[in-house]
């Protein structure tokens, strides 16, 4: 009798170690801050075979914090304003999982939908997505299940589809991610809107290529978005895009990918085509701080003193 009483006990503990355990590992936080560099290098406006230069304005720094709990319930963003008297601008991300395998993500009265198909297709919101298995297995365990809107940042951060305003400020390195060159895209079918009228859309067709090891070598998105590789030197790799993402202007960039830190550089202009003006640019993340939490913080002074970071506005 005395044995089954121990071992009663003994079980007991066990169990409730482990509720308790699961209960405090669900109740997880990682909390990240994030601070990104645009400087302004100028401008030229064109007329007939004259230009002109205006300089550019100074180095603008933005800052952000993300809170992103274990079980992904609601990620939170704030922008830091620059004028202290400001407050932060907040952005709140939750999902609902729908019928036929498929999840929608909010966020100030935006939405994503995303649906898991047959054959490796996945459809955002009206695009289609075509991926290899082991991308597709992950990609359904990730952001259908676990309800990961970063794990789907991720794999749309070529911020091609219209949706990509609304993911803007999960698109950063908030977790040091490192690609994987076993997941792939292989090819996707994207509906942008016309921003010149109400009804209307531009249809395009993107394909993916890689090389022998699976880095990428191109996307080939018609006059919509091209994205080409040029070199993978011991720091870097780089990439050539030219993103046309509406009909009024045309983005140039080379990206640079570092493979140590992780953090992305870009260098690029922006032609405007209405006032024959283009605009140079270098954009990059200058910073990422993450800590391991057991609880939420209660505001934003709270998390500066976890992260033993002044207050960056």
């Amino acid at each position: 009798m005395k044995k089954l009483i121990v071992m009663f006990f003994i079980i007991s503990s066990c169990l409730s170690f482990y509720v308790l355990k699961s209960k405090n590992q669900n109740h997880i936080y990682n909390v990240a801050f994030v601070q990104e560099m645009y400087i302004d290098k100028g401008s030229y406006r064109y007329y007939n075979e004259d230009s002109t230069y205006t300089k550019g304005e100074n180095s603008n720094v933005k800052n952000f914090i993300g809170i992103f709990p274990k079980l992904n319930d609601t990620v939170t963003i704030y922008k830091l304003n620059t004028d202290k008297s400001e407050k932060a601008e907040k952005f709140n991300f939750w999902s609902k999982k729908n019928k036929a395998q498929s999840i929608t993500f909010f966020c100030s009265g935006e939405e994503v939908k995303v649906t898991f198909g047959n054959k490796n297709d996945i459809i955002v919101n009206s695009d289609k997505y075509v991926v290899n298995n082991e991308y597709y297995n992950f990609l359904k365990q990730k952001v259908f299940v676990e309800a990961s809107i970063l794990d789907l940042t991720f794999f749309l951060k070529d911020g091609y589809g219209d949706y990509a305003q609304m993911l803007d400020p999960l698109n950063k390195n908030w977790r040091n991610q490192k690609e994987n060159n076993t997941h792939k895209i292989i090819s996707a079918t994207i509906k942008n809107k016309n921003n010149q009228t109400d009804d209307q859309y531009f249809n395009y067709k993107f394909i993916y290529k890689y090389d022998e090891n699976g880095v990428l070598k191109s996307i080939e998105g018609e006059n919509r978005y091209n994205k080409n590789f040029i070199n993978n030197t011991g720091k870097y790799i780089q990439y050539s895009i030219l993103n046309g993402e509406n009909e009024r202007s045309l983005t140039e960039q080379i990206l640079y990918k570092n493979k140590k830190t992780l953090f992305d550089s870009i260098v690029g202009n922006i032609e405007q085509y209405s006032i024959s003006k283009t605009k140079f640019y270098t954009k990059y993340q200058s910073k990422l701080k993450i800590l391991v939490l057991n609880k939420k913080p209660r505001n934003i002074n709270e998390i500066f003193k976890i992260l033993d970071i002044k207050n960056p506005n």
